[in-house]
């Protein structure tokens, strides 16, 4: 699994990291996120969902969080 640590960073950071992260992926690996700003607990599901990759988990560790993505396509 890639892991992706964006702690510290506000958006559109979050995302823009995520997104350029998955792009290197292949179908089928899956990316651990792990953040601490709030807007990208939104943004990065919902723009995965646009872009047909699966939100495997989301979860809240105190004020960081991590949300596990899987690369579809």
């Amino acid at each position: 699994m890639e892991k992706l640590d964006v702690r510290g960073k506000v958006c559109p950071l979050p995302l823009f990291y995520a997104k350029r992260k998955i792009s290197e992926m292949k179908a089928g690996d899956e990316l651990e996120i792990t953040a601490d700003d709030i807007t990208a607990k939104e943004t990065i599901p919902k723009w995965s969902m646009l872009h047909d990759q699966e939100v495997v988990s989301i979860k809240e560790e105190g004020d960081i969080f991590r949300i596990i993505l899987r690369k579809r396509k």
